[in-house]
């Protein structure tokens, strides 16, 4: 099905969105495994049912150190969560609970919201098409580009693999750059590809455009 272009607007006085924005959760845990996108999705369910009712939330993909197919959860580990930015007050519920992720536990401390602003250059850490080729690849991003009334200025990464439930994904980074104010905000909001729940597709502030893995 195509995708209609996004509406493009630049909201009034900061520039930030208004329509979404990325709640960050601190977290204490000590680990959890290296495929786990899609239990921490389910943890997330079960305490924000509502969460798959909104095709926008996103879920970014946790950071920390990799040690025999284990992720390290350190102090810095943060879970965020890209939602409408109606559905702030509803996400907020979610601190103090107690996740079960994969046989982990994750529980959940404060949380403080992040405004998406209009950076020039910004970067998905994977994004899948549906093919392994890399042409075919690059060349799907830049039709999903056009679809969505964007200008086809990217740099795709190498293609790799990432594990979700058993599965394998085949897909690569993906740049975007030189992007006008409501370019950028209406990327981060929309995202690109499938499964945000995941933390595929999911935009974030690029400084430099070099050394793209």
């Amino acid at each position: 099905m195509s995708l209609p272009p996004y509406p493009l607007q630049l909201p009034p006085g900061s520039g930030a969105s208004e329509r979404a924005i990325d709640l960050v959760f601190a977290i204490s845990g000590s680990r959890l495994p290296l495929d786990h996108a899609l239990s921490l999705w389910e943890a997330l369910l079960g305490h924000l049912p509502w969460l798959a009712e909104e095709p926008e939330v996103g879920v970014h993909a946790m950071r920390g150190s990799v040690c025999d197919r284990e992720l390290l959860l350190s102090r810095r580990t943060r879970l965020v969560l890209r939602l409408p930015m109606r559905r702030l007050d509803d996400a907020m519920r979610l601190v103090g609970q107690a996740l079960e992720v994969g046989g982990e536990r994750v529980s959940i401390g404060e949380a403080r919201p992040r405004m998406l602003e209009p950076f020039p250059t910004l970067s998905a850490h994977f994004v899948a098409t549906g093919s392994d080729d890399a042409l075919a690849h690059q060349q799907a991003v830049e039709a999903m580009l056009a679809e969505l009334g964007m200008p086809p200025r990217f740099i795709c990464g190498r293609m790799h693999t990432v594990s979700v439930g058993g599965a394998r994904l085949v897909g690569a980074e993906v740049v975007l750059h030189e992007l006008r104010p409501e370019h950028s905000l209406a990327m981060q909001e929309r995202g690109l590809g499938g499964e945000r729940h995941l933390g595929h597709g999911l935009f974030l502030p690029h400084k430099t455009i070099r050394d793209i893995d």
